[in-house]
């Protein structure tokens, strides 16, 4: 296993030098020494290798953003604020998460598994909006708060494409977009 380690290391740092279309098993394979024959078996493909490592970040970011939810803030709006601010620290700080999460197109599985991210989310940002006793009838189907999770996503994604990274500018934008879009549903 710690050869799988070295190549996934190994494929992080090549998918931020040289791009998802230049990574591949056998430069991974001359890169660290690890045979082709041994990298197989593991991830049959590049795109199985990016699979697993987008897999690794979803449950990175999901684990960054967890503890906001037991943050105090003076309201929802501020806290939306925060947690995209810690979205954004965790895209810039592994930008090979940020090209594979925010960058662009994915096979269903990777979807599915995007869907289930944004399911966590959305329920860790509905139990803290009624912990605040904030946003009471948020709908749940369509679900409105993984909906604004998508809006913060775009907005994200949209900051990565133009600038390489989540940029504090990007953040004011997203939470601009998710405060107007939540607030249809805010009593207070």
């Amino acid at each position: 296993m710690a050869r799988i380690a070295k190549v996934l290391e190994a494929a992080e740092h090549m998918l931020e030098e040289v791009g998802p279309e230049k990574t591949s098993i056998p430069a991974l394979a001359e890169v660290t020494g690890v045979p082709r024959a041994a990298i197989y078996p593991f991830f049959p493909d590049k795109y199985a290798l990016f699979s697993h490592l987008a897999l690794s970040h979803m449950d990175g970011l999901t684990k960054a953003l967890a503890p906001s939810a037991q943050k105090p803030a003076r309201d929802w709006r501020e806290w939306v604020e925060a947690a995209i601010g810690l979205a954004a620290d965790y895209y810039n700080a592994h930008p090979a998460a940020s090209i594979l999460l925010l960058r662009g197109a994915f096979p269903d599985s990777d979807r599915a598994a995007h869907e289930a991210k944004n399911t966590t989310l959305g329920t860790l940002f509905r139990a803290k909006a009624m912990s605040m006793g904030a946003l009471p009838t948020l709908p749940v189907t369509p679900d409105a708060t993984t909906i604004g999770l998508e809006i913060a996503f775009a907005c994200m994604k949209h900051g990565y494409a133009s600038e390489g990274r989540v940029s504090p500018e990007i953040c004011r934008e997203a939470s601009r977009a998710v405060i107007a879009y939540l607030s249809s549903w805010d009593e207070t």
